[in-house]
């Protein structure tokens, strides 16, 4: 009996990122993930109210808004995966609110 694959949301506006994110997660295991992607902040709140995963990975910069709201939008809809706040920003500031805010 194989096991089901962890299902992860990317959302990042960097086509460049999921690739690399993706690629990198085969190599982990080839069968072991299904990432889907969204590319915007909206495409990203439809993909989390109509689909259930395990994970989320919200990139921090999403154009006007980001990745910290949309991870308290997405909690306040009552999402439950576990979120991670990709900052790459080096701002333990950043860091802290995304913790307090919900971020794994």
């Amino acid at each position: 009996m194989s096991e089901l694959p962890i299902k992860i949301l990317l959302v990042d506006d960097d086509e460049d990122d999921y690739i690399m994110t993706k690629d990198l997660l085969m190599e982990v295991g080839r069968n072991a993930y299904d990432v889907e992607w969204a590319s915007t902040y909206e495409a990203a709140l439809t993909s989390i109210s109509r689909t259930c995963h395990d994970v989320l990975l919200f990139d921090y910069r999403l154009g006007a808004q980001t990745g910290l709201d949309l991870l308290r939008e997405a909690l306040a809809a009552g999402c439950a995966a576990p979120v991670i706040l990709l900052t790459g920003q080096k701002d333990h500031d950043i860091d802290i609110e995304a913790i307090k805010a919900g971020a794994t």
